[in-house]
Parts: C-alpha cells; structure tokens; sequence
C-alpha cells in the first residue's frame, strides 16, 4: 500500500471512530431526554392526583360548584392576558437591587440577596 493509500485508510477510520462516538453521545442523549420526560410525566400525574383530591375536598366542606371553577380557571387564566389554558412564568425582580432575577437560582446574580418568596406558588409560576 502506498503511502497516501495508507494515510487514505487512517482517515477513514478516523472517521468511523468519530461517527461511532457521535452514535454513542446521542444514545446517551436520547436516554436522558427519555429519563426526564418520564419524570415530567411522574410529576403531571401526582399534581392531577392531588388537585383533584383537593377539589373532591372542596365540594364536599364548602357550596363550590363545578361551573366556580371553570369560571375562575378562565379569570386566573386570564392574568396574563392570554387565555391559552397555561400560566406564564413572570419576570421577576430582585427585591434588593430591582435587576431581573434568573429563576434557577436563589440568590440574586447582582447583588446576592436571597429569594423572598412572596406567595406559596414562587417556584411554579
């Protein structure tokens, strides 16, 4: 073989190695997105679970009615002014500083002051 024979055959193996580790990471991807959409799942159902526990509760101790909580979905629906069965996540500020405030950590980026949570649903919404 010659010598650009050789150095032909080396870089197609090369690339083969390359593609087989390519392969690999995305295996390894797609089972982690598969691992986190069962979570999300896992987490949907035990909410369902307790939000219905929750309303079976309320019929039952209060005069709620079903049509109370269809009308108040829509209204609660409506507070970011678009009525798309979801809650949007609002931009927050940092108390101290007043500077946008990441979601993802409980000290403000700026200033270090500590998240202050102001109602029961500051993780959620």
């Amino acid at each position: 073989m010659s010598f650009y024979g050789f150095m032909h055959a080396g870089l197609g193996a090369a690339r083969v190695v390359k593609a087989e580790s390519s392969a690999i990471r995305s295996k390894h991807e797609a089972g982690k997105a598969a691992r986190s959409v069962k979570e999300l799942e896992d987490k949907i159902d035990k909410l369902t679970l307790v939000c219905l526990s929750m309303w079976s509760l309320l019929i039952e101790k209060t005069d709620l009615t079903e049509q109370q909580l269809m009308e108040r979905v829509k209204v609660i629906d409506m507070q970011d002014g678009n009525p798309d069965g979801k809650i949007s996540t609002k931009i927050k500020k940092c108390l101290k500083c007043n500077r946008t405030r990441s979601p993802k950590h409980k000290r403000c980026l700026y200033c270090g002051a500590e998240e202050t949570k102001l109602s029961a649903f500051d993780d959620v919404t």
